[in-house]
This record gives structure tokens, sequence and C-alpha cells, in this order.
């Protein structure tokens, strides 16, 4: 695009994941542009390489490929605009790239998309892994749409980790959706296995140990991580996302039994859960 390099990057949502996948980006030569609502969220990343833009549409019109890490709930009125307050589809450069990592109803990708202008593109790319992932670079990144934009910002992505292209738009949604099912089933079930510890009277250090030796280990590792600032209602605002996209096309009784489990774990802590909380005993079941 004329007058915008392509090593220029726009970041948009620098909370626990964002503030950790930018870094990396820099260190593969990339000048980014970041932008969050929260300004004290960007202001902490301000360096040399990264420029904190003040406005949404300074953000957007600074480079040709824009990344977007958000909540599912603020995905929709941060890309489309709500009431009187432009989204970024009104504010992109001719031949720009939308990538959006949030977790979504494939329904809200179509939406983003039929709202953007022409000569745009967009890649739902949605993230695997963790926070710790992000730090670390090893992100599974599954971008789907046009494939020569996949080939545009596949350099740009793999600064993240693994990238696995999953052919048409809506695709990385449906998937991240799809692996999220078992996701799901397994933090619940780490929380409902100590719930059965507590009844037979078997400490949880012992428990833990012994299913860190079996499949379960990297689950079981990453709910030990105490150094993860996720809080645990995000894996229920996931939840949430995973069956209102799905209600009208299938039962899914696990999905509803782990939601409902990870609820009642939120509810038990008195402030905010943290995801780990789901090894401690301030979330067991109350007798």
């Amino acid at each position: 695009m004329r007058g915008i390099s392509i090593m220029n990057i726009t970041f948009i949502g620098t909370g626990f994941m964002g503030s950790e996948m930018v870094p990396h980006l820099v260190a593969n030569g990339y000048t980014v542009t970041v932008f969050d609502r929260d300004s004290d969220k960007t202001r902490r990343l301000a360096s040399d390489q990264i420029h904190v833009a003040h406005s949404l549409e300074e953000a957007v019109r600074a480079s040709s490929i824009i990344i977007t890490s958000v909540m599912s709930t603020d995905v929709l009125d941060l890309h489309l605009g709500t009431g009187n307050q432009s989204g970024i589809v009104h504010f992109l450069n001719p031949d720009s790239i939308l990538i959006v990592t949030s977790t979504l109803d494939p329904e809200k990708i179509a939406t983003i998309k039929a709202a953007m202008p022409a000569q745009t593109k967009l890649l739902d790319a949605p993230i695997i892994g963790g926070v710790r992932y992000a730090r670390e670079g090893s992100l599974v990144l599954i971008p789907a749409g046009d494939k020569t934009a996949y080939e545009s910002a596949k350099p740009v992505l793999e600064t993240f980790g693994h990238v696995e292209y999953v052919g048409k738009s809506g695709n990385g949604a449906k998937l991240k959706l799809i692996t999220n099912v078992g996701i799901m089933a397994a933090e619940a079930g780490i929380r409902e296995t100590l719930d059965l510890a507590d009844v037979y009277d078997i400490d949880y250090d012992t428990t833990l140990h012994l299913m860190q030796l079996g499949p379960l280990k990297p689950v079981v590792t990453r709910a030990l991580d105490e150094n993860n600032p996720r809080p645990l209602k995000d894996s229920v605002a996931d939840e949430v996302e995973l069956l209102s996209a799905t209600d009208k096309l299938v039962e899914l009784p696990m999905v509803k039994a782990s939601m409902r489990r990870l609820q009642m774990a939120v509810d038990a802590v008195e402030g905010e859960a943290r995801f780990s909380d789901i090894t401690h005993k301030n979330t067991s079941l109350k007798k």
C-alpha cells in the first residue's frame, strides 16, 4: 500500500494476551501501533518501536495489517461501532487486512466481513494457548479466509508461534469453538476431579501429581501456573460464546455442565477468581 510500510503493524487490544504478543512483533523487526480503550494498558508498552495511538481511527489508519485481540463480548462494538461511535471497519485503508483473533461465533465473523469496505480482506485467526504461550511465542493460530491475504499476513502471524491455515472464512472461528469443547471440559474436569478428592479426603498435591503423569499433563500444568493472570470468568465467557453459537445446531450437555461448574468456582471466590483457582480449595464444593 502506498505510504504505509508492510513492516508497520497495528495491534488493538493489549490485555493479558495482546501485551505478551506485541513484543514478538518488535523482536522480528516490525514497528507496531497499539491501541486499547484502557490507555494504561498501552502506556506500559510504549517504546521506540511501539507507538501508542490516541484514537481508534489513528490506530487503524496507521497500518495495512490490523490485528485485534479483545473479549468476544466486545468484538462487534469494536469492529462495527455502536451508536455515534465508529468502528474499525469505518477507518480501514484500501487493501488492508483485518485479523480477528478472538473466540467468536462464526456468524459474527460473517457480520464483520459483510460490513468491510471493498478491497479489504478479513482473516479470522483465533488462538489456541494461554498467556504463557503468548509470552513464549508458542501459540497456535488457525487463520481462515482469503488465501492471498493469508500469505501476506503469514510472516506476521508466525511471530506468535505455529500457524495452521484452515480454509474459507469462518473456519477458524468454527475450529476454535470445536477445540474449546474439549479444552473447557478438561478445565472443569480438573475442578471436579478435586471435588471427588475432597470427598475421599485425598490431598490435592497427590491428585494433581498423578494427573500430570498421564495425558492431562499440559492442562494441569497450565492450571497450576500461578503467574497466569487470566481471570477464571474469561473461561466462563468462552463457554457462553460457544453455547450461544451452537445452541440451535447441536446439544452439548458436557459444555453446559462444565460451564456450570466453572461458574460455581468463580462465584465461590471473594473478589476475582484466577484461572489457577480451579486447583485451590477456595473453589471446592460447599459441604
